[in-house]
């Protein structure tokens, strides 16, 4: 698998083909990034003595700079997300009064929505998930793969698309054969 954004895609889309799946993953793996966000502005350096330099920061900074690498407009889209939310969730855990219940839920939306997810791999897409077989690369590439998807969705990047779902037509045949044997 090269590092562009068509394979990259080939590959998360060969794990998250079934429409409702898709629509799970829509829904629940933004929501594990933001509140992922949200838990990693906990972990700050004593080095930098700014609560606005922690790991949530540099999570969002990684992920623009892997999304920018891989396409200039969706990285364009994805980087002030990704940076707002880091900005944004950092000032709602300095609240100390709300600090821990704000983590509470954190934790409780964290674990909800990976259960949910894998609920969707089994039930709808009788799959294992994509993190499985490449950990690192799926759990970078899901909330990149979600915003494809809706950009696919409202008819942008068109031959993108197409391009990518005959490739994983192909995986997805390739992977049906080999349950058969």
């Amino acid at each position: 698998m090269g590092l562009n954004l068509s394979d990259q895609l080939v590959f998360y889309k060969s794990y998250h083909y079934n429409t409702i799946n898709v629509l799970i993953h829509s829904i629940f793996v933004p929501i594990i990034l933001f509140v992922s966000s949200g838990l990693l502005t906990n972990l700050k350096s004593d080095l930098i003595p700014n609560d606005y330099f922690n790991a949530s920061l540099i999570m969002s900074i990684g992920y623009s700079a892997f999304y920018l690498y891989l396409d200039l407009i969706g990285g364009l889209i994805a980087t002030p997300i990704l940076l707002s939310s880091s900005i944004y969730f950092t000032q709602l855990t300095s609240n100390e009064t709300i600090k821990s219940s704000i983590n509470h839920i954190f934790i409780m939306l964290f674990i909800i929505s990976w259960i949910v997810q894998f609920i969707g791999h089994g039930v709808f897409e009788k799959r294992a998930p994509a993190l499985l077989d490449n950990l690192v690369q799926a759990l970078v590439l899901a909330p990149f793969f979600v915003l494809f998807e809706l950009m696919f969705l409202l008819g942008f990047r068109q031959e993108l698309k197409h391009e990518i779902d005959s490739k994983v037509e192909i995986n997805i045949q390739k992977f049906k054969e080999s349950k058969k044997n």
